[in-house]
C-alpha cells in the first residue's frame, strides 16, 4: 500500500464500479454514473461544493490499483463522484459533449461554475495504492455498509447533527441544562445520545407552541420571549414526554386535533407548576398550620388498634382533610363590613390530590434501574389511598437505597441502613457542588430531617399492629423529595466527574 499525489489526467474511472451496470468504456462508465446521480445534479452539487472550498477532503484519499499494463496510471475503485466532478469542471469541451447525456440546463450550470470559480478546484488529488481489488473491497465495503456493528462508518443521528451545528434546537436543550430546568431522564438521555431530538421538534417547532410559551426556536437561534417560567417548564415537561416515548410520530401527534390536545395538555401542567420559593405569596393569616407528622401528639402514627388512623382523630385522608380556618373576632369582622356571621369567611376551594403518591408532576427521577422501578411503582401502580402500609415499605426502601447509592458514588463507606442515611445527609449538608440549585442547604437540611421521619416508617414497617395513613405517607414523601433530587443529581454529576476523569 503507498499513499501518493498525483494529476487527475492519470486516473481512470471504474468499469466495474458497483453504483452502475458494468462497462466497456470511461464515456459510458461516465455517463451511467451521472444518470444515477439524479442526471448529474448530485455530481454538480459535489463538484460546487470542491469550487467553494478548493480542495477535496483532505483526510480522505482516493482509493486506487495500478492500470493494468499502463505505467503511471490508475484505476480509481473509491472516488468516482469526486473524479467525474473534478473530469467536468477541468475539461470545458466535455460538458457539452452528447454522449456523456446532461442535459442543457445542467451544461448551463456546469459552465457557470467553471467561469464564477475559474481554477477553484485542484488538478493533484491524494491516492492510496491498493495492491489488488480484494485488499480495497473490505475497506471500500465498511465505507458503504453502514455500521458493521461498529466496524464500519458510523453515522450521526439528528441529536448529533444538532450538536454539532449548534442548532436554535440544541441552544434550547443547552439553555434548559444551564438554568437547571432539565429532568435527570433528559440529561441522561442527552449525554447517551439517546434523545429524539426530532420529536421534540415536532412539537415545539409549531407556531402554536412557540406562541402558547413564549418561545423563539429558529434554525440556528433561540430565545424566550415571554413568561420564562412557564417556558421552561412546558419545555422540560416536552422533553420528558419525548424521553417515555409518549411524544412520538404516531398516534395523537399524527393528527392536528391531537397536538392542540396535548398542547392544552401541557399549557395546563405548566400553569400548574408551583412557582419557586422566591416567587411564593406570603401565606394567608387565616389559616391555622397544620403541625408537621413526627412531632408527638394525636396524629402520630399509633399502635393502637381502636384508632387505626391514629391518636383520638388522626388525620383524616386527604382527599377529605380540610385545613381549620381561624374564625374573626367580631369586632374585626364588624370593621370589615361581614357583620357576625362565620359563614362569610369561606375557605378556598381544595386541590384534588392524585392518587398515587408520588404525582405524575413530580418530575424527580433516578438513573439506577431499581429505584426508577420503585419510583414508577409509587408513580403509577400502588395508590396510596388503598395501600398505604405498602407505599410507606416502597418509600423506605428507595430511601435506603439511594442513600447507600450515594455513599457508594463518591466512595463512601456504608454501613446499616439508618447510618447510611444519617452520613448521606451529613455528606449532602457538608459538601457543595457546581451543579447544585441555589436551595442547596435547605433541601439538604430536608434531607437530613427525613432521618426523623425515617424511624417512624421503618418502626412501622415493623410493626403487625400499627397501621399508617396516607396523610402521614404523603407529608413524609413532602419532605422527602427535594433532598431525594438533590441527592440523586450529585449521584450523576459524580458519575459524569468520573467518566471525565477516565476519559483524560
Amino acid at each position: 500500500m503507498e499513499k501518493l499525489s498525483v494529476d487527475i489526467a492519470q486516473l481512470d474511472l471504474d468499469v466495474l464500479n458497483p453504483r452502475i451496470k458494468v462497462e466497456d468504456n470511461q464515456t459510458e462508465a461516465m455517463r451511467s454514473l451521472l444518470a444515477v446521480e439524479k442526471d448529474g445534479e448530485k455530481v454538480f452539487e459535489l463538484a460546487r461544493d470542491i469550487c467553494e472550498i478548493g480542495m477535496l477532503d483532505p483526510g480522505d484519499r482516493l482509493y486506487v490499483v495500478a492500470a493494468p499494463g499502463q505505467l503511471g496510471r490508475y484505476i480509481v475503485l473509491e472516488g468516482n463522484r469526486r473524479l467525474t466532478a473534478l473530469r467536468l469542471l477541468s475539461r470545458p469541451g466535455m460538458i457539452d459533449r452528447e454522449d456523456i447525456g446532461l442535459n442543457s440546463a445542467m451544461r448551463n450550470k456546469f459552465k457557470r461554475l467553471q467561469t464564477e470559480h475559474a481554477g477553484r478546484w485542484p488538478v493533484i488529488v491524494d491516492i492510496v495504492v491498493f495492491e489488488d481489488r480484494a485488499t480495497a473491497n473490505r475497506f471500500i465495503r465498511l465505507r458503504h455498509t453502514g455500521e458493521n456493528a461498529g466496524a464500519g462508518r458510523s453515522a450521526w443521528s439528528s441529536l448529533q447533527v444538532a450538536r454539532f451545528d449548534n442548532t436554535g434546537l440544541w441552544q434550547c436543550l443547552e439553555f434548559l441544562r444551564t438554568e437547571r430546568a432539565l429532568d435527570l431522564v433528559v440529561i441522561n438521555a442527552l449525554d447517551q445520545s439517546a434523545f429524539n431530538i426530532t420529536n421534540f421538534d415536532r412539537v415545539s417547532g409549531t407556531q402554536e407552541f412557540q406562541k402558547r410559551f413564549g418561545v423563539s426556536i429558529g434554525n440556528f437561534t433561540f430565545k424566550i420571549t415571554g413568561d420564562a417560567r412557564k417556558a421552561k417548564v412546558a419545555l422540560n415537561r416536552l422533553a420528558c414526554d419525548v424521553v417515555s416515548g409518549r411524544v412520538d410520530s404516531r398516534g395523537e401527534f399524527a393528527q392536528a386535533k391531537g397536538m392542540a390536545n396535548y398542547l392544552a395538555e401541557l399549557d395546563a401542567f405548566a400553569s400548574e407548576v408551583p412557582k419557586s420559593p422566591d416567587e411564593q405569596p406570603a401565606p394567608p393569616t387565616n389559616v391555622t398550620p397544620i403541625r408537621p407528622i413526627g412531632q408527638g401528639g394525636d396524629d402520630d402514627i399509633t399502635s393502637n388498634p381502636a384508632h387505626p388512623q391514629g391518636g383520638n382523630a388522626g388525620f383524616a385522608d386527604v382527599d377529605d382533610h380540610t385545613p381549620p380556618f381561624a374564625n374573626p373576632s367580631p369586632t374585626s369582622a364588624t370593621a370589615a363590613g361581614q357583620g357576625n356571621d362565620e359563614t362569610s369567611l369561606k375557605p378556598p376551594r381544595k386541590q384534588r390530590m392524585s392518587k398515587y403518591l408520588i404525582d405524575k408532576k413530580d418530575l424527580i427521577t433516578v438513573s439506577n434501574q431499581k429505584c426508577r422501578g420503585i419510583v414508577d411503582e409509587l408513580k403509577t401502580e400502588v395508590e396510596v389511598q388503598r395501600a398505604p402500609f405498602a407505599c410507606a415499605l416502597l418509600l423506605r426502601t428507595l430511601q435506603e437505597l439511594s442513600a447507600e447509592l450515594y455513599l457508594l458514588s463518591f466512595s463512601q463507606k456504608t454501613s446499616n441502613n439508618a447510618a447510611n442515611i444519617d452520613a448521606a445527609a451529613n455528606h449532602l449538608l457538608g459538601n457543595a457542588h457546581a451543579s447544585d440549585p441555589h436551595n442547596r442547604l435547605e433541601l439538604a437540611k430536608a434531607f437530613q430531617e427525613s432521618r426523623n421521619i425515617y424511624g417512624n416508617l421503618s418502626a412501622t414497617a415493623h410493626n403487625t399492629i400499627s397501621t399508617v395513613s396516607s396523610d402521614h405517607v404523603r407529608h413524609t414523601w413532602s419532605s422527602l423529595k427535594g433532598g431525594m433530587d438533590l441527592l440523586w443529581k450529585r449521584i450523576y454529576a459524580q458519575e459524569l466527574a468520573k467518566k471525565a476523569a477516565a476519559a483524560a
